[in-house]
């Protein structure tokens, strides 16, 4: 929805600093290309780009009396009930309150500091000035990045790593459910967690598959709004499904995307389901030559050098290209968010006990903000499209929490089905070769997942993996794959170590 550059000095004027402003804000503007607008105080400075016409009034609120200002990349869901508890009402005659979400956060937050954002509910990153501090603030999954770089004279805030690059110092994601205030640091206000057996009232297994439908059927149609232009990643497995299921009876004329080698498994169910409900499908075929020439633009977008994300970035990569050229969508609908809540890595089956399997689904989505979601938020705006995951929506997250590991990981005749609450939740809507259909990463469904690792494996020899691949004292590259991809990450972004020991990598990963 928006992209944001935000910093403060400390020093007075911000211009003393000697800050290449003008340069990061250029590397800003692929997230939005329709709207641009510049706040500047003498010491904090404010730069955000839209990509929707009529963005800005409301994802930016200045309050006149105070000069408090707050600019938010993403949407609340919950702010009538906001308006109400909080007793909040507009300082703007022109702009309707209800739809005007920055007023509302910076209202809210005048009021009751750290607090308010405990009853936010949303996906949503942002920069507030409150007339002291410079606060960043992320919602509790943290779709919608933000990072920060601190040096003794100034702190800079950015959507998107490299914008703070050409700064040359340390930059550090802020974490999921957090506020990071220019001086006392980072203060968390929300954590995930499991509640604990005795906590949860055990359910009938219909009652839980219900509920999941409607939060899911909930989540979906929140992240469609008529002024929008909506299309969706349509993989063929169960998650994107669901999703293209439910948006292509609120969107008219849905167009769905889906990319693959020809022959691939995902390639089949995807195009048997568009046939089936006369969907508007454009598919992407592949093949390695075409992985391999987008490769350095991928490490660049996407910010990292984790072999398994850039494996499955890059069919996403040439598939939004393809979006963006062919109808340029305002949003996206992807599926991703299924394997996290509902058990869908095939690891998941060998632990051993339910406190394992809970505490892994919890690392998981304390790690999503650097692995996937970076993906799915990266990938499309750098085509200045937004990507939106419905299935991490709070609420669901919330409630997918409290089922019980054996809902999520089945045994149904000595064998293992993964994400089977899930898959019962949609049984009666779907096909019943997609819903039952063994999960897939994306990349092996596309069926690209080792074209590339087999590639790098002839192209770099064993003497020059063993002799580079150590990083730092803790980090080690994996694979002859995952060191081609440094090499560009670490000449295009020249990180120090502790931006390095802050770049996600999945932990499930197949060299």
């Amino acid at each position: 929805m928006a992209g944001i550059l935000s910093i403060i000095s400390e020093k007075g004027e911000i211009q003393s600093c000697e800050i290449p402003i003008a340069e990061c804000s250029s590397l800003l503007q692929h997230r939005g290309e329709k709207e641009h607008f510049t706040l500047n105080y003498s010491d904090v400075i404010l730069v955000i780009y839209g990509n929707q016409k009529d963005l800005f009034p409301n994802v930016i609120y200045m309050d006149k009396k105070t000069g408090a200002f707050l600019a938010l990349d993403g949407q609340i869901y919950n702010g009538e009930f906001l308006k109400q508890k909080y007793k909040l009402t507009t300082r703007n005659p022109i702009i309707p309150f209800k739809n005007n979400y920055a007023e509302i956060l910076l209202r809210g937050y005048l009021i009751n500091k750290i607090d308010f954002f405990k009853d936010v509910i949303g996906s949503f990153s942002g920069i507030l000035w409150d007339g002291e501090q410079l606060v960043g603030f992320k919602d509790p999954v943290g779709a919608k990045p933000l990072y920060y770089c601190q040096k003794p004279h100034f702190i800079a805030y950015a959507s998107e790593l490299k914008v703070l690059a050409p700064l040359r110092g340390p930059i550090l994601p802020i974490d999921p459910g957090t506020l990071r205030f220019s001086k006392e640091g980072q203060v968390k206000y929300f954590d995930f967690k499991i509640p604990p057996p005795s906590a949860v009232k055990p359910e009938p297994e219909d009652s839980y598959a219900k509920q999941v439908n409607f939060l899911i059927r909930k989540a979906v149609l929140d992240n469609i709004r008529p002024s929008e232009k909506v299309a969706a990643l349509l993989s063929g497995g169960i998650d994107s499904t669901i999703v293209t299921s439910i948006a292509k009876d609120r969107v008219k004329d849905l167009h769905v995307y889906s990319i693959g080698v020809e022959g691939s498994r995902d390639l089949h169910f995807a195009e048997s389901y568009a046939q089936e409900h006369n969907l508007l499908h454009t598919v992407v075929k592949i093949a390695i030559e075409d992985l391999l020439a987008v490769i350095p633009s991928v490490v660049t977008t996407l910010e990292t050098f984790d072999a398994a994300l850039i494996r499955s970035a890059v069919p996403m990569f040439i598939l939004s290209k393809r979006i963006h050229e062919e109808e340029n969508p305002d949003v996206l609908l992807t599926g991703e968010g299924g394997d996290e809540l509902f058990g869908g890595y095939d690891y998941l089956k060998d632990l051993k006990n339910p406190e394992s399997f809970n505490q892994e689904l919890i690392n998981l989505l304390e790690i999503e903000h650097k692995t996937g979601l970076q993906r799915v938020d990266r990938i499309p705006y750098h085509f200045s499209i937004e990507a939106r995951a419905p299935l991490f929506d709070q609420r669901l997250v919330d409630f997918a929490l409290q089922i019980p590991p054996d809902l999520k990981i089945k045994e149904i005749n000595n064998k293992k089905i993964e994400k089977y609450i899930l898959r019962k939740a949609f049984e009666t809507e779907l096909p019943r070769e997609i819903v039952w259909r063994e999960k897939e990463k994306f990349s092996k469904g596309v069926g690209s997942q080792f074209l590339l690792r087999d590639h790098f494996q002839g192209v770099i020899s064993d003497m020059e993996f063993d002799s580079e691949r150590h990083i730092t004292p803790f980090l080690h590259l994996r694979s002859k794959e995952e060191l081609h991809y440094w090499r560009i990450f670490e000449a295009t972004f020249h990180p120090v170590r502790e931006t390095i020991a802050n770049i996600g990598l999945t932990s499930t990963y197949e060299v």
